[in-house]
């Protein structure tokens, strides 16, 4: 059975379990350890997998002079698409125009992101060995990490040939782990989609959300199926792009169902590689870097829903001075949230409302009942991107081979 034809099951039965389960304190309860148990089994070998491969990759990119050209490819797109996104987001909400949403008195808190100072410090640890133990979401620090070993193994091979060996060897035995988990990846989803059921049923209730539920969906759909394989067709060489999305099928669903990009990413590695033919010097290097850099659906999300609660505190409107300073912080708050893979759209919200003050500072609760269909939307398009950076890197440097879809797994 394909691993999306599986994720589709379990998202599906997990689904009806959320939608059908009787509400209560211990379903909650039970429902809220199955979720983290699920996101921890998704994330488990994903790290460890990037520790070991990317030094690989990076020395055997530098040894074929394109460690440089496959890096800065990777940063560029999926920093530039940020920005595009951003500017698309601004674009849906003053098409679609979503309703306003009444103030109302909401409580409830979200967590904040880290502040921008000491997340560029985090970047690097007060010693290497803490970028191994960072916690589960320590991605950059590892991977500079994993860059400078790549880079070390270059200086006398002589030396390094044993420890070069070593980290391939559990980079591949890795792999074969990573592969497994992606087969089983369908029972965590059931847990994962039963949870996040749960707290939609309550967001369908409110009929003050729709309007921007609805806007969002149909700036996330028209990205997928018009956005995305213009650029796929023009840059792919002009064949079938929907072969790459099809491609991408199991990773999207495997982040739409748990809002968290480490859940997918070890099946992003695997699809990368199976399915869009992409080697593993390049895939297992540009996959984090799109990760991190790359989260072009929140950033739409963001800004769509950023509009809107601004058009809720204020009849005066978007001026051309806040229209400016959205485009710049949107993309601003993308990248923060790099270090932060389970986090979405509403914590994004919450460090753009402060960031903009003027009494604005609690704007974000507006839409806090609306957190996780946000979340879940922006990272499944998160996801796709990241996909297609890869592919997209990979391929303008000869280090992707195209694959028959009937063989696709």
């Amino acid at each position: 059975m394909k691993i999306w034809l599986k994720l589709l099951i379990g998202t599906l039965l997990g689904t009806f379990l959320g939608l059908l389960l009787p509400s209560g304190s211990p379903t909650d309860a039970t429902l809220g350890i199955l979720f983290e148990l699920a996101i921890r089994g998704g994330r488990y070998i994903f790290l460890p997998l990037i520790f070991f491969s990317v030094p690989i990759a990076v020395f055997e990119l530098y040894e074929d002079r394109k460690l440089g050209p496959t890096l800065g490819k990777a940063a560029l797109i999926s920093a530039v698409s940020v920005f595009a996104a951003s500017i698309l987001g601004a674009v849906g909400a003053f098409v679609l125009q979503p309703d306003r949403i009444p103030l109302v008195s909401e409580t409830s808190a979200v967590e904040p992101l880290a502040s921008a100072g000491d997340i560029i410090l985090g970047l690097f640890p007060r010693n290497a060995f803490q970028a191994l133990v960072s916690g589960g979401d320590g991605l950059a620090p590892l991977l500079i990490l994993a860059v400078i070993l790549g880079l070390a193994f270059s200086f006398d091979q002589a030396v390094t040939k044993p420890v070069i060996g070593m980290f391939d060897s559990l980079s591949r035995i890795l792999y074969q782990i990573n592969s497994f988990f992606v087969e089983i990846l369908a029972v965590f989803s059931i847990a994962a989609a039963a949870y996040n059921a749960r707290a939609f049923r309550t967001v369908l209730e409110l009929s003050l959300y729709r309007s921007l539920l609805l806007s969002v969906a149909a700036e996330v759909l028209f990205t997928v199926l018009i956005v995305l394989p213009g650029i796929l067709y023009f840059a792919g060489g002009r064949k079938n792009p929907f072969r790459i999305l099809y491609g991408l099928a199991g990773p999207a669903l495997a982040a739409v169902v748990s809002g968290d990009l480490f859940f997918c990413a070890g099946t992003l590695v695997k699809h990368g590689k199976e399915n869009l033919g992409i080697r593993r010097r390049s895939g297992t290097l540009t996959l984090p870097v799109a990760l991190l850099l790359g989260r072009a659906g929140t950033a739409l999300v963001t800004s769509t829903s950023f509009i809107v609660v601004l058009n809720s505190f204020s009849n005066i409107g978007l001026t051309a001075e806040n229209l400016l300073w959205l485009l710049l912080f949107v993309p601003l708050s993308a990248f923060l949230l790099g270090s932060a893979p389970g986090r979405g759209p509403a914590a994004a919200l919450a460090l753009l409302s402060g960031l903009y003050g003027r009494g604005f500072e609690t704007g974000h609760l507006l839409l806090v009942q609306a957190a996780i269909p946000l979340l879940l939307a922006g990272a499944f398009l998160d996801a796709v991107w990241a996909g297609c950076v890869s592919w997209l890197t990979a391929r303008s440097e000869g280090l992707a081979a195209e694959r028959e879809v009937r063989r696709y797994i």
